[in-house]
């Protein structure tokens, strides 16, 4: 809980203000749809169960009803044969026996008409002897060894259903196979010594059992079905749920439902024991049906839900607009001004709480403003300070003046070597002096790395070459004085000389658009990838100058970006083992 509080404490305001709206709206409404949808569930779900024991009582009432009926007549023609001479006659050649079957068939012939669910009658007696309408004996077994026949002995008093009419020694002639009926027995007995005669056998159709079950419905999916006491099926209608069910769901008593699932469907069971048949009705019906409709109403209310949440995350998004939006306004002027933009100020049209943090605001911003000023000039007179020392250290006049009068000496001598050594070191002086002048033509920044580059290119002789491409057009384009030299400087001695064999150092000089762009180039040792990343992101980032390594490079950059801009400076290219190039990005000025 404690977490889940702390991070709707973390999220935005505006967020923080629709989610309590939108809490405090939806929680009554929720807590209404769920009671009043549990309720809706429960009445649907009881309705259905109700419904459903209603049917299932009607169709055992029903087929009660039928059996009755199918008794009574057993019963009828039990009375319309007593004291009969049909009961005694031995055999079939009796010269009774045909004037006898004659009566009893008619009688039976005439209770079939006028039963249309009996689809035919079989009276068999205690000798072996029978009459039907259109039964007969497939083979000459006796009836009496047949378990119908035996069942009704054994029960005289009662009557016998059988709901599978299959591997009876009887065939009929009639258009009904064993499969469509069920049969019913009735022991016919003496009435003065009660001894047992014969055997009535009733086939029976199912339509009367189809009857009773179409005539009711349990939806669109719910069916019907009778079993008998073994809880074999007497009759179902046709579908693949029915033979699914499990004869033990069946076993309870009472009101009982039960629920399975059939088939990938969530059904309820109920049924019901005759006590007259013994036969059970069993009801199913379609949980997944009538939780159907519940559903359409559960819709209704999430529609509603949904509804209320659009009307409430509408509302409150724009009264959470009209509180936070100023509050946004001020977070972005703060996070511009934090990023340098010092020019941001924050204008309100009301003199809340809000508008009030705003001028105090401005009122900072202001004041920041003013100090960034002040440090700004402090540290560039300092930068100014610190180059014009370096300056005076590197372009001492005393020194031009004694090697122009060692030149002159050694005219004398005739020393023409020293004297071209000499005078290559005096003009790199009187560049430098340049009568005091910072920004010098490309021309004299070129004289003065040339003379550097001979007076190496002397010392160590055919250990270094070099050469110089300016276009010429580019000769009167004005740079800050003594860039080169210090970048010559480190690919002789981190460069070439770290090489073995001799290496050539190459300056070019050329223009890209509005940039001049000046790069020295070397053959040598080249620079490691991490120490050139390192060098790179160290020339683009301020720090104070007695804190870099590679002295030169920092001052020229230093130098070039007070002048022009931090747009404008060095960058490295190297690669170990083979080449290191650095490149001089300057403004190109008019004189180009």
């Amino acid at each position: 809980m404690r977490k889940i509080l702390d991070k709707f404490l973390n999220i935005r305001f505006r967020n923080k203000m629709v989610l309590s709206y939108l809490f405090m709206a939806l929680i009554p409404f929720a807590v209404f749809s769920i009671v009043s949808g549990l309720v809706f569930v429960n009445q649907a779900q009881q309705t259905a169960m109700d419904h459903t024991a209603q049917t299932i009582n009607q169709v055992c009432d029903s087929i009660d009803v039928y059996i009755g009926t199918i008794e009574k007549t057993a019963n009828y023609i039990s009375i319309e044969l007593n004291n009969n001479e049909f009961w005694k006659i031995q055999s079939e050649k009796d010269p009774k026996w045909k004037t006898q079957t004659a009566n009893i068939k008619e009688l039976l012939q005439n209770i079939a008409a006028s039963h249309d669910e009996i689809a035919g009658i079989l009276v068999a007696t205690k000798n072996d002897l029978y009459v039907s309408t259109g039964m007969s004996r497939i083979s000459r077994d006796s009836f009496q060894n047949e378990s119908w026949y035996r069942q009704a002995e054994q029960t005289p008093e009662e009557i016998r259903l059988i709901s599978d009419a299959t591997g009876r020694n009887i065939v009929t002639n009639q258009d009904y196979s064993v499969d469509d009926v069920f049969s019913l027995t009735k022991a016919v007995r003496d009435p003065k010594t009660g001894e047992v005669l014969g055997v009535i056998l009733f086939d029976i159709r199912h339509d009367i059992i189809k009857k009773s079950i179409n005539s009711v419905t349990i939806g669109e999916k719910g069916f019907v079905f009778v079993t008998d006491t073994d809880n074999s099926i007497v009759y179902a209608p046709v579908n693949d749920v029915v033979y699914r069910v499990n004869p033990l769901w069946l076993s309870g008593s009472g009101n009982a439902f039960v629920t399975a699932n059939i088939r990938g469907g969530n059904y309820q069971i109920h049924s019901e024991k005759s006590e007259y048949t013994g036969w059970r009705t069993v009801g199913v019906f379609s949980n997944d049906e009538v939780m159907a409709s519940v559903n359409t109403i559960i819709y209704i209310l999430f529609g509603c839900i949904l509804v209320t949440v659009l009307i409430v995350l509408f509302s409150s998004f724009q009264l959470a607009e009209t509180i936070t939006k100023p509050i946004n306004k001020l977070q972005t002027l703060m996070k511009q001004a934090e990023g340098g933009d010092l020019s941001v100020r924050f204008n309100s049209k009301y003199n809340d709480e809000i508008g009030e943090l705003g001028l105090r605001f401005n009122h900072m911003i202001d004041q920041i403003g003013n100090l960034i000023h002040m440090v700004y000039v402090e540290q560039q007179n300092k930068r100014f300070a610190e180059l014009k020392s370096l300056q005076e250290q590197i372009k001492p006049h005393f020194l031009y003046n004694t090697l122009d009068t060692i030149s002159w000496m050694a005219r004398d001598y005739g020393a023409t070597d020293i004297v071209r050594l000499v005078d290559a070191l005096t003009s790199m002086f009187r560049i430098g002096l340049s009568h005091g002048k910072d920004i010098i033509s490309i021309r004299e920044e070129i004289s003065h790395v040339s003379n550097y580059l001979y007076i190496q290119k002397i010392r160590y002789k055919d250990k270094l070459n070099y050469q110089i491409e300016v276009d010429e057009k580019l000769a009167a384009c004005k740079v800050p004085k003594l860039i080169l030299q210090p970048l010559v400087e480190n690919a002789i001695y981190h460069g070439v000389k770290e090489k073995r064999g001799g290496g050539t150092i190459s300056v070019t000089v050329h223009r890209n658009g509005g940039l001049l762009v000046i790069k020295v180039h070397d053959d040598g040792a080249g620079i490691p990838a991490d120490r050139v990343e390192l060098l790179n992101h160290q020339l683009n980032s301020h720090t104070e100058l007695d804190q870099k390594q590679s002295f030169g490079l920092f001052y020229i950059q230093e130098r070039i970006q007070l002048c022009y801009g931090k747009e404008y400076g060095i960058s490295i290219e190297s690669r170990e083992g083979e080449e290191t190039t650095v490149t001089v990005i300057l403004p190109a000025d008019e004189d180009c």
